[in-house]
């Protein structure tokens, strides 16, 4: 990506997850799978992973497996889940921010971010959706409850921000669908010029956005 970033985004909105204790005993056997069968889920879909290549991944045993996640359908609802929790990290931490203003700006370059450091889960996700569309009832809730939070915070962020006329969910709506288009955008062109300027243009239209008068008195 371009050395633009930074300017783009003055918030730093590069997501760091809290220093926390290293897991250890049943948690850390858990997060072990849970990451091998993520990222073979991703690479060889549903039907080609097999819970015996889970356990040679993680390093346990078949029966470990079975045990922690009960069966293979299981396995899969938890490793999808836990694949989407970088986000969710970073949306949490954006949130800290008290001035709306910067958490805006933040909130949408939390968004690229992801997108940009966790392209390869979006495109296993598109792929599982298309081939394995059975599963759809495990993929979609997990990924839209995801995506309405988004808004949910964006909404809020924007009510803090515009004047009382003014709908912040119809604007948070509006915002999202322009995300979610750089996105499929990025997918056909992901040249660091292409990005560049769609991020621009993204932060250019939330700088029109109208706001309320004497803010910072209320």
């Amino acid at each position: 990506m371009s050395g633009n970033r930074n300017k783009l985004y003055p918030v730093d909105e590069t997501p760091r997850p809290r220093e926390q204790e290293p897991l250890k005993g049943k948690a850390a056997t858990q997060d072990r799978i849970l990451r091998a069968a993520g990222g073979l889920f991703l690479e060889g879909g549903y039907e080609h992973t097999t819970i015996a290549d889970v356990a040679e991944l993680a390093g346990v045993s078949r029966a470990t497996v079975f045990w922690h996640f009960g069966d293979k359908a299981g396995l899969f609802r938890e490793a999808l889940s836990a694949l989407l929790l970088p986000f969710r990290h970073a949306m949490a931490e954006n949130l800290e921010t008290i001035d709306p203003e910067q958490r805006l700006v933040g909130l949408i370059g939390v968004y690229d971010n992801f997108v940009v450091n966790q392209r390869e889960t979006i495109e296993g996700f598109v792929r599982l959706a298309i081939e394995a569309p059975g599963f759809s009832e495990t993929l979609l809730p997990g990924m839209m409850d995801l995506h309405q939070r988004f808004i949910g915070d964006l909404c809020e962020t924007l009510s803090q921000l515009i004047p009382s006329d003014q709908d912040p969910e119809a604007l948070a709506a509006g915002l999202i669908a322009l995300m979610d288009g750089n996105m499929l955008l990025s997918f056909f062109d992901d040249s660091a010029a292409a990005n560049d300027k769609r991020r621009a243009g993204l932060l250019a239209l939330t700088k029109l956005i109208p706001r309320r008068k004497n803010r910072g008195l209320e």
